[in-house]
């Protein structure tokens, strides 16, 4: 190795005596030279580029937000977020969300039998208060149900109905509210963002409404017989309190335990109607029937016999 050569003294170590180990800059620090107006106006542009790039991009994102809702159709009602959507069939005017009783009683009435279901109100307000306005409005009467499933474990049924004009043989297989032919979509003319309180809970027999990938519910709904846990796809708004049999009968029309979809006979909805429990005769079994029938009386029951007097009639 060679020795290092002797290091002769710079003009900035004779005139300031540092080293320029110390300082290598040589000469004044930046921090210390002058034109600090220049530095300070060039910091506050950078922030202000900064900020101007964020702001850019926030637009941009909520810009293709808007996009896409104003693909869905116009905003009919900010809450439950309805929208028009463009069907097939029959079409009725949105429903005017509110505040919805917190129990109803609807029911579904089949060629094969009546489905009681006890909607919560308080669960699912803006489903409850659709499902409603549908069946006064008339719109579920009258129309096949496109879909039945069925397993040999719970959910042992699942029948999908609510979608007046649809062909079941060519939308049972087809996504919810979907001709898979045509693209054709059957519902009311309406979408609303549907509510997801019972997602992932343990439920059994209840009525449901179909939703799309995006949480969105018309007119479709399924009667589901049996445990099931919610998942996407389906918003639950009530549960079954009177009816199995009718749903096990419906089940029991396919050739094989295990099957998925057009019903093979014909099942029809003949209309829903919607009660609130104040109006209910009292007693049990009373859903569908007369006050006077939930009593166990008739009318000669309640009367004299002609000519009699009450102590004779009770004689």
């Amino acid at each position: 190795m060679e020795p290092s050569r002797p290091r002769s003294e710079t003009e900035h170590e004779r005139l300031t005596g540092e080293a320029v180990a110390a300082n290598p800059y040589r000469g004044t620090p930046p921090w210390q030279r002058g034109s600090g107006w220049r530095r300070g106006l060039a910091g506050i542009g950078a922030v202000l580029l900064t900020a101007a790039s964020i702001a850019a991009m926030v637009w941009l994102a909520f810009r293709e937000t808007g996009a896409a809702a104003d693909a869905d159709g116009e905003v009919l009602s900010e809450r439950c977020t309805v929208t028009e959507a463009e069907d097939a069939g029959p079409r009725v005017d949105p429903f005017e969300p509110g505040a919805p009783t917190d129990r109803l009683i609807a029911t579904v009435q089949t060629n094969y039998g009546d489905i009681a279901v006890l909607l919560w109100g308080d669960v699912a307000p803006c489903g409850v208060e659709a499902f409603a306005h549908l069946a006064q409005s008339g719109f579920y009467s009258a129309h096949e149900c496109d879909r039945l499933t069925t397993r040999a474990v719970d959910p042992t049924a699942i029948l999908r109905c609510g979608s007046p004009g649809a062909d079941p043989e060519s939308d049972a297989q087809s996504d919810a509210q979907s001709d898979a032919q045509s693209g054709a979509t059957f519902g009311p003319g309406w979408r609303f963002q549907a509510e997801t309180a019972m997602a992932g809970n343990d439920v059994a027999d209840v009525l449901a409404l179909v939703t799309d990938e995006r949480g969105r519910a018309g007119s479709a709904f399924a009667l589901i017989r049996g445990a099931a846990v919610p998942t996407a796809g389906v918003s639950v708004i009530g549960g079954i309190v009177d009816g199995y049999e009718v749903l096990d009968a419906i089940a029991a029309l396919t050739e094989t335990v295990e099957s998925d979809g057009a019903p093979p006979v014909p099942v029809e909805i003949w209309g829903v109607q919607v009660t609130e429990l104040a109006d209910l005769p009292t007693g049990p079994d009373t859903i569908g029937q007369t006050p006077t029938e939930a009593a166990g009386t008739t009318p000669t029951d309640a009367t004299t016999t002609a000519g009699e007097t009450p102590s004779e009639t009770a004689s």
